[in-house]
């Protein structure tokens, strides 16, 4: 510890004659400091998400759950969903309800100086459910889907 107080006031040199442990010391934290500063960078950086986070997690399985054909009620996806992100109605006055969660990540190269200009981008997932109802408000028809996203920019994009 004295070493450290001799460093700050600036007698370094005095501090690497007495005490050689104390440089190996300075040095185990300053690489567990530029370690953190590392991890947190990765970790905070190019992540985004946008839409409904209801449908985020949803699958197949846990919609078919959630939504029964002929007996759920648009007051109950309303509930369970939230707004949808769009409504259309049919030719016949059926209405249509889309919702969509996307989730994205930056790719590496986007952190690469130089190599970021010839190609950066992001890619991730899209989830989309869309909901048809009748004239009377029951949902008659439903599909969920999922898919990937490659959002590419530069020289050399996909």
């Amino acid at each position: 510890m004295r070493a450290i107080a001799l460093r700050k006031i600036g007698f370094l040199a005095a501090a690497e004659r007495d005490y050689p442990a104390a440089n190996l010391y300075l040095g185990v934290i300053m690489v567990r400091r530029y370690l953190l500063a590392g991890l947190s960078c990765v970790l905070l950086s190019g992540c985004a998400s946008v839409g409904n986070e209801s449908i985020a997690d949803a699958t197949p399985e846990t919609v078919s759950g959630q939504l029964v054909k002929g007996r759920t009620t648009q007051q109950r996806v309303r509930e369970v969903y939230g707004d949808p992100m769009k409504t259309s109605f049919t030719d016949t006055g059926n209405e249509i309800w889309e919702y969509d969660f996307s989730r994205m990540h930056a790719k590496p190269t986007n952190f690469i100086p130089y190599v970021s200009l010839i190609h950066s981008g992001a890619e991730g997932d899209k989830k989309s459910l869309v909901v048809f109802f009748d004239r009377a408000k029951i949902v008659q028809q439903y599909t969920i889907s999922s898919s990937k996203v490659d959002v590419s920019q530069g020289l050399i994009a996909r």
